[in-house]
């Protein structure tokens, strides 16, 4: 067997960028997007329209009153910030991040179903049309980043 097509998988942990280029990058997600993200998933920045991402969430599990806002797939927009979370997590441990991440992962576990349904556009508007429509609804979008920042999540903290 030819030593080149050997492919080894190295748990994300264990990886570690030294390089300017991408180190640089690295710290800049870690340490203004991410931040910048989670201000704009709760409305919190000035003359940016408003995602309402993390209030769908509130008004989904009963927490807060309200109408569903943003597009039909907002809830990827959480999804895929803890994602992104959960990786610089595995590189760089943060325990005010992580206890945010799992505020947020309780948030979501509150507004799940009881027979596991998830998407807070058709729970808070109109849940008899949940998978009537998965072409143009986004529901099978949502759950695939929903899945991925899950698997994510876990793999960075157990």
């Amino acid at each position: 067997m030819n030593r080149h097509s050997i492919s080894i998988p190295v748990p994300l942990e264990n990886v570690c960028i030294k390089d300017n280029f991408w180190g640089r990058y690295q710290e800049l997600i870690r340490k203004e997007v991410i931040p910048y993200q989670w201000k704009a998933l709760n409305d919190q920045i000035p003359d940016a329209e408003p995602s309402h991402a993390i209030e769908n969430f509130r008004i989904a599990a009963g927490l807060s009153e309200g109408e569903y806002y943003g597009r039909i797939f907002q809830d990827s927009d959480v999804y895929k910030w803890l994602e992104t979370v959960a990786y610089s997590l595995a590189t760089c441990p943060d325990k005010e991040l992580e206890k945010r991440a799992d505020e947020v992962i309780e948030l979501i576990g509150k507004a799940q179903l009881d027979d596991g349904y998830l998407n807070t556009y058709f729970i808070i508007n109109c849940l008899d049309k949940r998978w009537t429509n998965e072409r143009d609804k986004h529901e099978l979008y949502c759950a695939g980043h929903l899945i991925e920042a899950a698997v994510a999540y876990y793999n960075a903290t157990g």
